[in-house]
């Protein structure tokens, strides 16, 4: 594996560290962690990650994943074997209701308030109960892109569907929670909403020893975090993110590649997601 420092905008050389550096580095993120999954990949190399961020099929894993758009069969986005549908430890919300392309609102990032700007923790809403709605593991949202409408819907149903998926078992990272995507996420409900929503997601995912993985995919190239709306959600989760995944995907190589940039750390080499 090869480290470079997580400075940005320093151009500085890839150092090689021990091994041990790494092993130690991955270790600390067994507790619980977040990772912000970008990259100019399509679809299907999303897919293949948040497969492999769900964890093996035989391995019990209580999985969840909050979809705002996709014309695939969700299941593809969960490892094989595993099926949202008929696995008790395994559960979809849809929230394609109203969740537009995000590049039909241009720049969904962009707010009147910066991402530091927002409360540690927002008020709760007026019912943390699972909202109605015409499907149980599916949220309409209504009138997306403007800011603040159907957030408390979605927040209901995502943290509803943690608490009846978590277990107290002693498996490390037992809990996997996917959000894709991001961007279509802030322009139904509006940038700061959504923003303070996956840091809510990301802290409770932490919190009980799991592993969220927040899908956001930019056409950006190199640091990660040179493009401004990847370093405005980076800094808008805080100490909630522990990673931030590159994925690409190449004529010359059979599988999507993903390369780690671990936060304190350092940045991998580029390795096959299988």
């Amino acid at each position: 594996m090869t480290g470079t420092p997580d400075n940005v905008g320093v151009d500085v050389p890839l150092v090689r560290g021990p091994d041990a550096t790494l092993s130690s580095a991955l270790a600390a993120l067994e507790d619980g962690c977040c990772v912000l999954v970008t990259g100019d990949a399509p679809d299907d190399a999303y897919r293949v990650a948040a497969s492999r961020y769900f964890g093996a099929a035989d391995r019990r894993r209580q999985r969840l994943l909050a979809l705002t758009q996709d014309d695939a069969a969700p299941r593809a986005w969960f490892p094989d074997g595993v099926d949202p549908d008929g696995d008790e430890e395994a559960a979809l919300v849809r929230l394609d209701g109203a969740v537009r392309d995000p590049a039909a609102v241009g720049n969904p990032s962009v707010d009147t308030a910066s991402p530091t700007d927002a409360p540690d923790a927002p008020d709760e809403p007026e019912s943390t109960d699972a909202p109605e709605s015409t499907d149980a593991d599916r949220v309409d949202l209504v009138g997306g892109g403007e800011a603040g409408v159907g957030v408390d819907a979605i927040r209901a149903a995502v943290f509803h569907a943690v608490e009846e998926l978590a277990t107290d078992g002693d498996e490390r990272l037992g809990l996997r929670v996917g959000v894709y995507r991001a961007d279509a996420l802030c322009a139904a409900v509006g940038a700061e909403a959504a923003r303070r929503l996956l840091r809510d997601v990301a802290a409770e995912t932490r919190e009980r020893g799991g592993m969220a993985h927040i899908h956001l995919p930019r056409p950006a190239s190199g640091d990660p975090r040179s493009d401004p709306v990847v370093d405005e959600f980076a800094k808008s989760l805080g100490d909630e993110l522990d990673v931030i995944v590159e994925l690409r995907s190449r004529e010359t190589a059979p599988v999507p590649e993903e390369r780690w940039h671990i936060l304190g750390w350092g940045t991998t080499e580029w390795n096959p997601l299988r």
